[in-house]
């Protein structure tokens, strides 16, 4: 695929997300994309969902390195724990900001 019909596509679903939200705001529902707009919410719900554990899972890769893989701690340390501390910042920047929506 090349970038024109990428292009276009985004264009499409940024013009739906736009139309959909105006009809919203317009309390038109009826004229509403229902089907698109379920399937919609239900990819973002679990895009939230494989965010937090693909973080959940890195935290806990890094302190197994951490702790079991001696042969490399001497020269990795400081990068697991970096990392370690990376990913915990954006899990907590993450709910933080997806969290305070509710």
């Amino acid at each position: 695929m090349s970038i024109i019909p990428k292009l276009k596509t985004l264009y499409q679903i940024d013009a739906w997300v736009e139309e959909t939200i105006k009809l919203l705001k317009n309390k038109q529902f009826e004229q509403l994309d229902l089907e698109d707009l379920i399937e919609e919410l239900e990819d973002l719900g679990s895009e939230k969902k494989y965010r937090v554990e693909s973080l959940l899972e890195q935290v806990i890769r890094h302190f197994l390195l951490l702790d079991y893989w001696e042969s490399e701690r001497n020269y990795n340390k400081a990068h697991w724990e970096s990392e370690i501390v990376s990913f915990q910042n954006q899990l907590e920047s993450y709910l933080t900001t997806n969290l305070s929506h509710y």
